[in-house]
């Protein structure tokens, strides 16, 4: 085996260890979510997370400003 540049290819497969040799495992280890689930977080996060119009940081202040209660009058 010759490379141009040597040391970037894989070792013969006499002498690759036992995680370099085979295709590597189907596990469910950082396997994708089922559609079901992600169907699932993604009507949670709408219901429970976002919301249509939220609100802004100032609003509140710019509300007290503005309001007769908020003048201190």
């Amino acid at each position: 085996m010759s490379a141009p540049n040597a040391g970037r290819q894989s070792p013969e497969p006499e002498r690759q260890t036992s995680a370099q040799v085979g295709p590597p495992e189907s596990g469910q280890i950082g396997a994708a979510p089922s559609k079901k689930h992600a169907q699932k977080e993604s009507d949670d996060v709408k219901e429970n997370v976002l919301s249509s119009n939220p609100e802004g940081p100032m609003e509140g202040a710019a509300h007290d400003k503005i309001s007769k209660e908020g003048r201190g009058v």
